[in-house]
């Protein structure tokens, strides 16, 4: 199956989403790119900890980040591991380890208070220019979002691969519910995935790279719906069929 093929199937499978769903797709083949509702900024969810990611790796050696520690940001609610290790001390290389394969946000705001929310900020927004770092996550007194596009992410991802730290840490991602879930546990490695994906209330994500000998491929769909009124099932279904499209076409 050719480019042109893949992306009609993919444009009649997204012309069928329920238009009560605000989403963004992309995808890239190599020099070929797919889009649908691109040009749209969504709230980012667990995903902007790509450019949070790629702001340490672009600052600072793995030698460098291996050997600083600091001390863990205050106890938060959500992903990650940290709140039940006895330790309050790790090196910034395992911070990041952890927001990028476990998605721990305690982890990920002890690196936003490490290099200073304002300064991580422009930073990123210099960088990535509809990307917005607002808050903290599970900021719940702030009340802005933190916001970014498929057009970003897919920059960030592919920054990412550049690094030995951040390319195991994806490779090794926890969660693979989304694009990956036809195709995580099989036998068959006509490829390499590394992901990282982000979800809220009525809010998910995916952003995935394929990589196949000198080849790649990027697929990033992000969602927002009213999770009282649609099933979650029908986004992670959604996520599954285009995951399947892509990874067969892998030959």
């Amino acid at each position: 199956m050719n480019f042109s093929q893949i992306s009609q199937e993919i444009e009649d499978i997204l012309e069928g989403v329920s238009p009560t769903t605000n989403f963004s797709f992309y995808l890239a083949f190599e020099d070929k790119q797919f889009t649908y509702h691109a040009n749209r900024t969504l709230p980012s969810a667990s995903l902007i900890k790509l450019m949070i990611a790629d702001f340490y790796m672009t600052h600072y050696s793995e030698q460098e980040l291996t050997e600083q520690t600091t001390k863990l940001d205050s106890l938060i609610f959500g992903a990650g591991i940290t709140s039940i290790l006895q330790a309050d001390n790790f090196s910034l290389a395992d911070l990041i380890t952890m927001m990028l394969s476990l998605s721990d946000n305690r982890a990920a705001n002890t690196l936003i208070e490490f290099a200073g929310l304002a300064p991580l900020r422009d930073w990123i927004s210099s960088r990535y220019p509809k990307t917005i770092l607002a808050r903290k996550f599970m900021d719940f007194k702030n009340s802005e979002d933190n916001l970014t596009n498929v057009y970003d992410l897919a920059a960030a991802l592919t920054a990412l691969m550049r690094f030995p730290l951040t390319k195991r840490a994806l490779l090794n991602q926890q969660s693979l519910d989304k694009f990956e879930i036809s195709f995580a546990e099989s036998s068959d490695q006509r490829a390499k995935f590394y992901n990282k994906s982000g979800e809220d209330d009525g809010i998910d994500h995916d952003a995935i790279l394929f990589e196949k000998g000198n080849q790649t491929a990027t697929m990033i769909l992000m969602t927002q719906y009213d999770s009282q009124q649609q099933s979650r099932l029908s986004i992670i279904n959604l996520f599954s069929e285009l995951g399947s499209l892509v990874w067969a076409s892998l030959k």
